[in-house]
């Protein structure tokens, strides 16, 4: 079993720098285009999958060379590269944790395609701004490390108890059509009967970031 399996996607605005490979066991997947941000580190890629159109012959020659397995989808295919990955990813492994690097920025209608693998599949999505997961019903205590925290509902959320957040609630019905619980600040803990709630820690793009 896998500590944790760190896909990496792109578009990413995320800074590899801070992209640690500190898990010794851990298992390395890089997804089309995200594959470039991980030729720069002196780490085998231990598996890529997409259909490459994006790529350019001399990067997916050296993408060859560091990496252990390569699945080559098709360009016509009925999926996303990001949702194959996962798919062979469940099938194929046991692990404790998926998190996901990129997929935020560049086309919205990519990032709603990524939102949608989070109600089938379990993984957190991140980039430098934002870390978004989802919650199923029960306690959770939230160490937010971002300046503000949002909570939305994927599915309808009953009894929703927020503590120890800058904006406190009790036992409030959220519905998928709420948007009462946007940018509320600090970590607390917090609790629901039903329902799966999607918390998105986030902060504004610093001035002199890349746009």
């Amino acid at each position: 079993m896998f500590d944790k399996i760190k896909i990496v996607i792109g578009p990413n605005d995320y800074h590899f720098h801070r992209l640690y490979f500190e898990e010794v066991n851990e298992f390395i997947i890089g997804v089309d285009s995200g594959l470039e941000y991980l030729l720069d580190f002196h780490k085998d890629i231990d598996l890529a999958v997409g259909d490459f159109d994006s790529i350019n012959p001399d990067t997916y020659n050296k993408i060859k060379g560091k990496c252990k397995k390569i699945i080559h989808l098709e360009k016509r295919k009925n999926k996303t590269d990001l949702a194959y990955a996962l798919e062979y990813v469940y099938e194929n492994y046991d692990y404790k944790q998926i998190e996901v690097y990129g997929g935020i920025s560049g086309r919205i209608d990519h990032f709603i395609a990524n939102l949608n693998l989070m109600k089938k599949y379990r993984f957190s999505l991140k980039d430098d701004y934002h870390y978004m997961f989802i919650l199923n019903k029960g306690k959770h205590h939230i160490d937010n490390f971002k300046k503000y925290i949002s909570f939305f509902a994927i599915e309808d959320v009953y009894d929703l108890q927020l503590k120890g957040f800058k904006y406190s609630l009790d036992n409030y019905y959220l519905s998928t059509s709420d948007s009462l619980s946007v940018s509320n600040e600090g970590s607390g803990d917090l609790s629901f009967s039903k329902g799966k709630l999607l918390v998105i820690m986030s902060e504004d793009q610093r001035v002199g970031d890349k746009q």
